[in-house]
């Protein structure tokens, strides 16, 4: 007879049932786990538990490989990580596939790493972050576009910035950067000046007009994949990328209060991010779309599903959560830690970002300023360029 058997102890009180960790006795406490937690089968009145049958030590971690009795189910595994978790005060990773894989990592991840850290990596990449695991980076070419929530302050234009910084500094000639920045130009209008950077927009009115000069660049590109037979930019000999960073991306969403005018104004730049999404990355644009408290509105349908990279600081609720990273999570991030984020593809994990201030953005960038015609102001009440959708 062969029964399974899981028994309901909180984390809490299967940590204190086998006491604190002793250093480097992971084996021991790991094997309390699975007794107090009764993780395994009885087979003909007797109790059998995963047996070990490897521990192989690593830069990072400390593997532990387990033969499971024959029944084991993956669900009976799951109280495993989260009780090791607390009792070792590590990160514990537990993988089930035909033997049983726990990972102890050496090292618990930090509460701020430096973007002069950062290694460098070819390819058209920028880090995501730093965790128990080491550096992480994510590779435009092969997701071409990302969106990005979270709080204020927690993370997101700092995000942006070591991005466009990573980018810049790899790919000088080969990078155009747009940046919609709607917090009124206070975070990027500094920048606007470096070779790199094509147009700073800080209001709606001027990201209605970026996004015009877009929308005509797009069409120029595609007739000339066209005549060249390029059905993507990453199979063909086209160099540049274009990268387009939106900050606080709610302040395009058209609004009922909002004038007709300012409406279809909204639309329309809503129309244009949905179409690089769309189509922009076989033509070598990049979008990055970032907004404070997501809500379908502020992140349209179209962008989202083009974005298979999902980043989120800390969100206020799991609704909120649920909108970026499609689960629960993001309010669960700590309140007193900025910088830490959820990363999701097709696999989730949490990292610290690369902290840079501006003026070791400034420093890096500088060698890259040349002077620019003046900034022509756009009158941010004048409705009379703007697109009338009847």
């Amino acid at each position: 007879m062969l029964e399974f058997f899981l028994l309901p102890l909180t984390v809490g009180a299967a940590a204190v049932a086998f006491g604190r960790r002793r250093q480097g006795d992971y084996e021991r406490d790991i094997e309390t786990a699975f007794k107090h937690l009764k993780v395994g089968t009885t087979v003909c009145g007797e109790h059998v538990y995963p047996k070990l049958v490897a521990k192989e030590t690593k830069d990072l971690y400390t593997r532990y490989v387990y033969r499971v009795p024959l029944g084991l189910t993956k669900k009976a595994l799951e109280p495993v990580k989260e009780v090791l978790e607390a009792t070792l005060d590590r990160y514990v990773e537990v993988t089930f596939k035909k033997w049983l894989y726990i990972d102890v990592f050496h090292h618990a991840m930090p509460g701020k790493v430096m973007y002069k850290d950062v290694p460098d990596r070819g390819g058209w990449v920028i880090p995501l972050g730093f965790n128990e695991k080491g550096w992480h980076f994510h590779n435009f070419d092969k997701t071409p576009h990302c969106v990005v929530g979270g709080t204020t302050r927690f993370g997101k234009t700092v995000f942006i910035k070591s991005a466009m910084t990573y980018l810049i500094e790899h790919h000088p000639d080969d990078v155009e950067i747009f940046i919609l920045d709607m917090k009124g130009g206070l975070e990027f209008e500094k920048y606007r000046n470096i070779k790199q950077v094509i147009n700073v927009a800080s209001s709606p009115a001027e990201a209605f007009q970026c996004l015009e000069s877009i929308k005509t660049l797009l069409e120029q590109k595609m007739i000339e994949f066209k005549r060249n037979g390029w059905a993507n930019v990453v199979n063909s000999p086209y160099p540049k990328r274009t990268f387009l960073f939106v900050d606080e991306a709610a302040q395009l969403v058209p609004e009922r209060f909002m004038p007709k005018e300012t409406r279809d104004m909204l639309s329309y730049c809503q129309s244009v991010l949905s179409e690089i999404a769309r189509i922009g990355g076989a033509l070598g644009f990049r979008l990055v779309f970032c907004t404070q408290y997501p809500t379908a509105d502020a992140l349209p349908r179209q962008i989202k599903q083009n974005a298979d990279l999902k980043i989120s600081f800390r969100l206020p609720t799991s609704y909120a959560s649920s909108v970026v990273i499609d689960e629960h999570g993001a309010e669960e991030l700590p309140s007193d830690i900025r910088g830490r984020a959820i990363v999701k593809t097709h696999e989730k994990m949490i990292v610290q970002t690369p902290l840079i201030d501006d003026d070791e953005m400034m420093k890096r960038l500088e060698v890259y300023c040349v002077e620019k015609p003046e900034r022509r102001e756009v009158d941010r009440t004048s409705t009379q360029d703007f697109i009338h959708f009847e």
